[in-house]
């Protein structure tokens, strides 16, 4: 019996070590290299401002189609009602602040020039 305990043993301790990582190991060494490699490409200053551009200029197609609704409505019934009044006064202001938002992205986009 002696004999059988020290050869376990022996054999025990020859044998390498393995182990198999947990879930938590697992995702930790997925993760070390992932967030530097995966991080997106910084836009450009006039790439931004392009995109933001483009963003007024459809909010502004938006505010123009419901204006242009609202004033078809009101011709068809004849008149606007006071409701309406007020949804078409906001929606006017709301094209006021477009457009002058429009008018600042592109004096941004084409101030600074490098060439």
């Amino acid at each position: 019996m002696r004999l059988f305990l020290i050869s376990a043993a022996a054999f025990a301790l020859a044998l390498p070590v393995m182990t198999v990582p947990t879930t938590a190991d697992a995702q930790v060494l997925a993760g070390r290299n992932a967030a530097r490699q995966s991080r997106a490409p910084r836009l450009t200053r006039e790439e931004r401002l392009t995109n933001l551009l483009r963003e007024a200029e459809d909010r502004l197609a938006e505010i123009n189609d419901e204006i242009a609704s609202l004033e078809s409505a009101g011709e068809a019934a004849g008149a606007l009602t006071s409701g309406q009044q007020r949804q078409l006064a906001g929606l006017h202001r709301r094209r006021e602040r477009e457009e002058r938002e429009i008018a600042r992205l592109e004096t941004a986009l084409d101030g600074p020039s490098e060439d």
